[in-house]
């Protein structure tokens, strides 16, 4: 973005291109964004780390990372790119996550994790890619960097029907990241033609999915509409995560939708020679002149991209149907409130610190969702446990609830159910929840909905958890919670 601002502001037209005058202030605006750029394997490569290992996993990905972007660490004249930093991510994070089941004398467990972990697994790292993998890789990541940037003709179209598939298939997920770094990389290389499709398909599935809750409204409930207003504003600043709680909801009509779309706004972009010169899109970056044939650019992006999602949500999603919510009180369960879905505007309105347990001991995934089961039932909200469990376990056998980043958010609408109520467990090592990314889940949000109340109500809990769980720092917090009591104050802020 910086270098895409100082391009539009300071930049020149020449023979050669847009370029910045040496002398002017917008240079330096442009030279602070491309060492901002250069920090982009090193991240990739730490929080890959983090995801398996936490935070001693960080500092070894990182240096990774580094080394792989670096190819005079290994002898090469290329670097291995993001294909050595996700390598170096993930070796970074299982050689620290390894480390960390060492048993070590009581008096030296205090500075595993800041010393002892991060050390070992940085000189392991970085001795396996200086003497190993990094200069094969390299050569790996120069011929399929080539082959791609050669691709013309019929071949162009199949890549720019991959890399828009990928981008909109888990919107921000590991998967995307390979698309968005390999452009990201091409442009280093002086091709931009690559980036301008990955730049359309960034920014289809949230507008896409926007104008379909403005268009199609018998498709999306209320609450769906206005999350509609918001997805199209993060489309248009290149933020694809906006399509996420769309997703979680129905992922098997949504996801097929922007996949679609994003492709076919990726080939109109590529047969139009679309180019984008940062590593970032939508609409924000052809306003700030980033971008080649910008007016081929916004056609992909909303006739290309953004009608051919609203249309396939047409076609494929059901039409909406509205059940009122009935009165869930009854004389056997005075816990188990008539609180009417208007009345959730934050999560604490459907949790207490008896439904919150920063302790868990279980070890696998139907452990951990017997345990919260057992909370709810503590508080007298189910009439029956076995009953709910299975509507779990059945929304469990549709897809994984493990939406990455360690979290998981198991749901279950269940007539077992008296009133919709939300546990939150916390398992420090976390529990495998097949996610997209691979990350182990550790931050649980256990769902229940009445069956009779399950459009509203369940789909509100869903879009205050999605939007809140995106940000990185809260997660950090959860994570590190010592108490129930301290949990229940951070749960707080999610409305």
């Amino acid at each position: 973005m910086l270098i895409a601002i100082a391009l539009t502001l300071g930049g020149q037209a020449g023979e050669g291109g847009i370029a910045i005058p040496e002398d002017s202030f917008w240079k330096v605006i442009e030279q602070i964004g491309a060492a901002a750029f250069s920090f982009m394997v090193p991240i990739l490569a730490g929080y890959i780390a983090y995801s398996i290992a936490d935070r001693p996993g960080l500092a070894p990905g990182m240096i990774g990372g580094y080394i792989a972007a670096n190819g005079s660490f290994y002898g090469s004249e290329a670097s291995a790119g993001f294909l050595g930093g996700i390598i170096a991510g993930f070796l970074a994070g299982y050689i620290a996550l390894w480390i960390k089941k060492v048993q070590v004398p009581k008096m030296m467990q205090p500075i595993m994790p800041i010393i002892i972990i991060p050390v070992l697994s940085s000189i392991i790292v970085g001795l396996l890619f200086v003497l190993l993998i990094g200069a094969p890789v390299a050569q790996v990541f120069e011929s399929l960097t080539g082959w791609l940037a050669g691709m013309q003709g019929t071949s162009s179209i199949l890549l720019a029907l991959i890399l828009g598939a990928m981008i909109s298939f888990d919107m921000g997920g590991p998967v995307n990241k390979v698309a968005f770094l390999f452009g990201a990389a091409m442009i280093g290389e002086g091709n931009y033609e690559i980036m301008g499709p990955i730049a359309v398909a960034i920014a289809v599935p949230p507008i896409g999915l926007g104008l379909a809750t403005l268009l199609f409204k018998n498709k999306f409930e209320k609450a769906q509409q206005e999350t509609g207003k918001a997805s199209i504003t993060m489309g248009f600043f290149g933020i694809t995560e906006g399509a996420i709680p769309f997703a979680a909801q129905d992922p098997f009509r949504v996801i097929p939708s922007i996949m679609v779309g994003s492709m076919a706004g990726s080939v109109v972009a590529m047969l139009s020679g679309v180019g984008d010169r940062v590593a970032h899109g939508g609409p924000i970056v052809g306003i700030l002149g980033a971008v080649d044939n910008v007016v081929m650019f916004f056609v992909a992006i909303i006739i290309g991209g953004a009608i051919v999602t609203a249309f396939m949500i047409k076609f494929l999603k059901r039409d909406i149907t509205t059940t009122p919510i009935k009165d869930t009180t009854t004389q056997e369960s005075p816990n188990a409130s008539d609180q009417k879905v208007e009345n959730i505007t934050k999560l604490t309105d459907i949790t207490n610190v008896n439904l919150i347990d920063t302790n868990l001991n279980a070890t696998s995934r139907d452990a951990v969702i017997e345990e919260l089961i057992a909370k709810l039932d503590s508080e007298n909200v189910l009439t029956s446990t076995d009953d709910f469990k299975q509507a779990i376990l059945d929304r469990e056998e549709e897809s994984s609830t493990g939406i990455g980043m360690n979290v998981a958010i198991p749901h279950g609408k269940s007539v077992a159910v008296k009133a919709p109520r939300v546990v939150f467990g916390l398992i420090k090592d976390g529990v495998d929840w097949h996610s997209a990314d691979q990350s182990l889940a550790k931050l649980i949000f256990l769902i229940a909905v009445p069956k009779h109340a399950e459009g509203d109500a369940h789909l509100k809990i869903l879009q205050m958890l999605s939007r809140k769980l995106m940000d990185d720092d809260y997660r950090d917090k959860l994570l590190h919670v010592q108490s129930d009591q301290e949990a229940y104050e951070l749960l707080e802020e999610i409305q």
